[in-house]
């Protein structure tokens, strides 16, 4: 999907962010179409029930209309919150498998990856960064080897 990986970054950093990313893939793929189903039924029906409270009078017929067009707005916003679970569920489990990796190094000092690891937890919005410039320290060490 090449999302998160760095534009401008080694292969080897590449590598690493695309391990992630096909980690996380399939939350990804369901957040994703759970958004894009989401906003086009939450779009038609509030436009079409706006269009028909303002402009025409309420019968049987425009009842079961109205009644429809909310159903596929309630569906739509369940989607769109399912959709919002998974992007936090997505967060965590990147923030979770950043963790584990860096975690997991061989080649990195047991004193960097604390540093690493405290950087996380002090700052969990600055995850990729901090995952990139780890992946960085790791490949510096592993090509001096």
């Amino acid at each position: 999907m090449k999302l998160l990986t760095p534009k401008k970054a080694s292969p080897y950093v590449k590598q690493g962010f695309s391990e992630m990313e096909s980690y996380l893939s399939p939350i990804l793929k369901k957040s994703i179409i759970y958004s894009m189903i989401a906003f086009p039924l939450i779009t038609i029906s509030v436009f079409n029930l706006i269009y028909l409270l303002t402009t025409t009078s309420i019968n049987q017929d425009t009842a079961i209309i109205i009644g429809v067009l909310a159903v596929l707005g309630a569906v739509g916003m369940a989607l769109f919150k399912e959709s919002m679970h998974h992007n936090r569920s997505l967060q965590q489990q990147s923030l979770n498998y950043i963790y584990k990796r860096i975690q997991q190094s061989e080649t990195v000092p047991a004193q960097a990856i604390e540093r690493y690891i405290r950087d996380l937890k002090a700052n969990p919005g600055r995850a990729y960064q901090t995952f990139q410039a780890f992946l960085q320290h790791e490949e510096r060490l592993t090509h001096h080897d």
